[in-house]
């Protein structure tokens, strides 16, 4: 058995030793001889040429090889655009939260309900006092103009809007008819002066008369008789005077009552007027109350204000409380092209132009698996933010060419909020420069240090 094994080698070895061209026949020959019978074999010069080749290829390769120079800056995909943000207007419990971050929202579809707990309240004993002073206002607009208080109704409002309008109608008229009283008696006072006068006048024309016929027989008359007619005549003037002066006061207190009740009159109608006016601005002032209390009711309930999709849900607890112009939800506007904002070293910002091309490592896709995306810098902020702990960087807006990856064979788009990793190709360089650059810095600083 040794023996087969030991024949199988030795036969083996003389089929390598002809295939290298190596003839065994010299092996024992002195080394001069070997050396001039047998040649050198081929294999050698040939691996020989081939590492010649291979050093030339890679020299030629590092000196006219380009390679391209990156800036690796970290960003994250946002819309281009303003995000909707909503807000509720009032103080509220949320009620129910109907949408979860990334779902599609259509326009006026409600997102999110508070309750309106210190509205609903308000609003309606702000309609009830509404309509208690739209009573009011008929009583007093019926009152100054005089007409008829037409407002009928069987509940206790009505009823005592109709019972204060008679009771204040009954307290003007019995004002004006305590003046009309006045004014009846002086009236008569008038009237009775009027006959007296008229009496005495005629009486004052008879003795006027009999004078003019005494006084060319006054010799042959009795003296006391003409004298008698002269005194009655001074008389009945001295009355008749007194009785006109009793006629004009008559007349000034006939005026003044006259003016009295229609002052009555008109202080009633400025009285009910000035406070329509006050009725008036009042239910002005609550209905535009009531006003921005339904639209503030309604919009208790959180509606997007466009097509989109949820980007962010700032408040996740059904009943917590919010407040006015808190943040709730963010919509990102549908169809709204989306950018990368990335942020770039101070170190690197001097090589960043616009145009210049840009690949795009999304952190959740990793990209030795599923590519990665192309994009173009758009824009190179001119002045730097700092960073916590980056210290000052610049802002970079880059546009993604393609914004969809293949993942596990379904087509997975790029959404606002994505954290990536973004490489700007700022120029292209000769692949001996990696080896050579390090070294004339090397050199360059040995030997300026002292």
């Amino acid at each position: 058995m040794f023996s087969k094994i030991k024949e199988f080698f030795r036969k083996l070895s003389l089929k390598v030793y002809k295939f290298l061209g190596k003839d065994d026949s010299h092996e024992f020959k002195p080394i001069l001889a070997e050396i001039e019978e047998n040649p050198v074999s081929p294999l050698g010069r040939s691996i020989f040429w081939i590492i010649i080749g291979i050093m030339v290829f890679t020299a030629l390769w590092m000196h006219f090889g380009k390679i391209d120079v990156v800036i690796s800056a970290r960003g994250t995909v946002i819309p281009d655009g303003e995000i909707k943000i909503l807000q509720p207007l009032e103080t509220g419990a949320i009620e129910k939260i109907l949408v979860k971050e990334g779902d599609f929202v259509k326009k006026g579809q409600v997102v999110m309900e508070i309750n309106p707990s210190t509205i609903d309240p308000e609003l309606e004993s702000t309609q009830q006092n509404l309509a208690h002073t739209q009573l009011e206002m008929n009583r007093l607009r019926s009152l100054a103009s005089g007409s008829k208080y037409s407002e009928s109704g069987e509940d206790i409002a009505a009823k005592t809007q109709k019972e204060i309008y008679e009771s204040t109608l009954g307290s003007l008229r019995k004002q004006l008819l305590t003046k009309e009283i006045e004014f009846s008696k002086v009236e008569e006072r008038i009237n009775a002066a009027k006959a007296e006068k008229g009496n005495y006048q005629v009486l004052l024309d008879t003795r006027i008369d009999k004078e003019k016929r005494l006084k060319p027989v006054i010799d042959i008359i009795a003296k006391d008789e003409y004298e008698k007619v002269l005194t009655d005549i001074s008389t009945y003037e001295s009355n008749l005077k007194s009785l006109s002066h009793k006629l004009e006061e008559l007349s000034q207190q006939k005026q003044q009552v006259l003016e009295e009740i229609a002052y009555i009159k008109q202080r009633f109608k400025s009285e009910n007027l000035n406070e329509l006016s006050d009725k008036q601005k009042r239910v002005n002032e609550m209905q535009a109350y009531i006003q921005e209390a339904t639209f503030k009711s309604a919009r208790q309930k959180i509606t997007s204000p466009v097509d989109g999709y949820v980007n962010t849900i700032m408040m996740h607890t059904v009943g917590g409380v919010v407040t006015p112009a808190e943040k709730l939800v963010s919509i990102v506007p549908a169809n709204t092209p989306l950018v990368i904002k990335a942020t770039v070293l101070n170190k690197d910002i001097g090589f960043v132009q616009p145009g210049m091309p840009v690949s795009i490592k999304i952190d959740t896709y990793e990209f030795q698996k599923y590519g990665i995306l192309d994009g173009e810098v758009k824009t190179v902020a001119k002045t730097s933010i700092e960073h916590e702990k980056l210290g000052p960087v610049y802002e970079v807006y880059i546009t993604p060419i393609n914004t969809t990856l293949k993942v596990e064979g379904k087509e997975k788009s790029i959404y606002p909020g994505l954290s990536l990793t973004a490489e700007i190709k700022v120029k292209k360089r000769r692949i001996i420069e990696f080896f050579i650059y390090p070294l004339i810095k090397y050199w360059n600083e040995g030997i300026s240090v002292r």
